[in-house]
């Protein structure tokens, strides 16, 4: 038989196998992380006909004659090339520049390799492929871990522990931190206080009104037991600290209170609110001394040369016991040419004081008082908000080319100051009871138990943070996840802030394209590869990681065409070489007709 035929059927057969490979790797043209394989060929046996032989001096030497019986495959290899990526929304899914595989385990503890990065975490926290392998790695912090034995990547989130709502405020120059006393967001409040008799509280949304009686005196009973030590000098530090707990903790009683009374509520449970400084006041800041200014009047003029005579009259006033807020108080001192008696009325928190122009401390019968301090003090102390004034020596001071000389005369009942000099016509003098604050507690002049009105004030632009109660968290309560191009993971957490979460690490191998291939994306290692060398993605040879983004096929479609175009050339010759041979069989056949 002709051995031409059996060489056709063997060049049919190993071009069909070609054009297998050129079919799978134009299936496979959009598959994620696929790398295209190229076929070669072999020729096979050979009949020698004549041997070689060597030429000598007589005779020239002959080449072999073989005659040769077809092809047969020779090799189908992985083309190991960097393609292109397409990008994702995933922030899971991973791409690798360079050289190298993820490596990723089935349930019974196989390892395979794969440049498929399309990764996503499963409800147990595993980093995992779509075939439900999981990713390996370093699971948790992986700073200073080296690559080693590669373990499941598992990201876990530690738990949310229980936290009331807070926030810290300066109120008189001291902190103090605002807590609410029930766990859980809905501690998230801000709230206002308002001065009113009636104790309450609404809440609208998370705002909430606070009602309550700012004018009382916290630490009332504390403060009277107090005195008498301070009186006679007995008081001791010990003392003070009991009167201002007892203060602190009236404010805070009243504040919730107010809230208990108006049922405001948190998930069922009142809210109360917690104040604590960081360092306690001072009795002197907590309960001032007193709230009281001192106005001097004056008049006369001093020429340019230093000569002249100038009049002045102090006139001190204070709240007698005083409350909350007495430091608010202001007098409006007038002088008024039509006015026959010393008036005083209150308008809101001021107190007009009107005095006759010429002086004179008449009484409305007409007849005068003893002195000018008498007489405003008869008309200021109407038992409401009691004030107090004093008078001090009306001084006269003549200047002689700048020397002063004085001359005092004591106030009396036939002292005159002419008040229309020092105040003129439709103007006032206006001073507030808060006085100067010195620095020093000891000389500072302020309204006691101002500090609790002033720190109503300042914690009604308070808004409480941070509320939470306790639960076990996940990766879909994280805020932000990266995977940084070594493949370290790191996620944003709004309770823990930067977390550490884990490492995505690169296998590499002496020979790439000797990896047996499983389908699915995946390979695995052969006697060919060698043994996997994991590594730290970007370091020792191994690609970096691209977060969301996938490798994609590196099938080039042109150069598919091509081969199977001359695939498909070298089939249809090797048939027609079956059809000749298949024709000459036929003419010998015929020879024996």
């Amino acid at each position: 038989m002709m051995k031409s035929l059996y060489s056709g059927v063997a060049g049919m057969k190993t071009h069909n196998q070609r054009m297998d490979v050129i079919g799978n790797n134009i299936s496979n043209v959009n598959t994620t992380g696929y790398k295209t394989s190229e076929v070669t060929f072999k020729d096979v046996y050979y009949q020698t006909k004549a041997n070689a032989s060597s030429g000598d001096a007589t005779s020239g030497g002959k080449n072999p004659t073989q005659i040769g019986y077809g092809s047969q495959l020779g090799t189908v290899s992985q083309v190991m090339t960097q393609s292109g990526f397409t990008y994702t929304d995933s922030v899971f899914n991973c791409a690798l520049q360079g050289d190298g595989f993820f490596q990723v385990m089935d349930g019974s503890g196989n390892i395979f390799y794969t440049r498929a990065g399309k990764f996503s975490v499963d409800s147990y926290g595993n980093l995992c492929d779509p075939n439900g392998n999981v990713v390996l790695g370093v699971s948790g912090d992986p700073t200073g871990v080296e690559t080693g034995q590669s373990q499941r990547i598992n990201l876990k989130v530690p738990a949310v522990e229980n936290n009331a709502a807070s926030a810290t405020k300066t109120v008189n120059g001291f902190n103090v931190t605002i807590t609410a006393d029930t766990y859980g967001e809905d501690g998230n409040i801000s709230f206002t206080i308002v001065d009113s008799d009636t104790p309450y509280a609404t809440k609208t949304g998370t705002n909430m009104t606070i009602y309550m009686d700012l004018s009382q005196d916290f630490g009332a009973a504390a403060y009277a037991e107090l005195k008498p030590k301070i009186d006679d000098g007995t008081a001791t530090e010990a003392d003070y600290n009991k009167y201002i707990s007892a203060a602190m903790q009236e404010f805070k009683d009243a504040l919730n209170n107010a809230i208990k009374q108006g049922g405001t509520d948190i998930n069922g449970d009142v809210l109360d609110l917690n104040i604590e400084f960081e360092t306690n006041p001072s009795f002197e800041d907590i309960r001032a001394l007193s709230a009281k200014n001192t106005v001097t009047l004056n008049y006369g003029e001093i020429d340019a040369s230093g000569n002249g005579t100038k009049v002045s009259m102090p006139i001190t006033f204070e709240a007698v016991n005083p409350g909350d807020q007495a430091n608010k108080y202001e007098i409006d001192l007038k002088s008024s040419t039509s006015a026959d008696s010393v008036t005083a009325k209150w308008k809101d928190n001021v107190l007009v004081i009107t005095v006759p122009a010429d002086g004179v401390p008449r009484k409305d019968d007409g007849t005068e008082y003893a002195t000018l301090e008498e007489a405003i003090n008869d008309a200021i102390n109407n038992g409401d908000r009691p004030i107090k004034a004093t008078v001090g020596d009306i001084t006269t001071t003549t200047y002689a080319a700048g020397v002063p000389t004085e001359a005092t005369a004591a106030e009396g009942s036939g002292s005159r100051y002419d008040f229309s000099q020092a105040i003129k016509a439709g103007q006032t003098q206006r001073l507030g009871l808060g006085g100067t604050d010195t620095g020093d507690p000891a000389t500072a002049v302020r309204g006691r138990n101002n500090f609790f009105s002033d720190m109503a004030t300042a914690l009604s632009t308070v808004t409480l943070t941070g509320g939470r109660t306790a639960k076990e968290q996940a990766v879909d309560d994280l805020d932000v996840i990266q995977i940084d191009s070594d493949g370290t993971i790191y996620g944003r957490h709004a309770v823990h802030g930067l977390l550490l979460l884990g490492r995505i690490d690169i296998a590499t191998f002496e020979n790439p394209t000797g990896l047996e291939q499983c389908g699915t994306s995946l390979w695995r290692a052969s006697l060919a590869s060698g043994e996997a060398q994991v590594k730290i993605g970007g370091k020792d040879g191994a690609g970096e990681v691209v977060q969301g983004a996938l490798e994609m096929s590196n099938v080039d479609l042109a150069q598919e065409f091509s081969d199977m175009i001359i695939t498909q050339r070298g089939y249809q010759a090797n048939s027609r070489v079956i059809t000749v041979s298949d024709t000459m069989l036929e003419e010998l056949v015929n020879l024996k007709r």
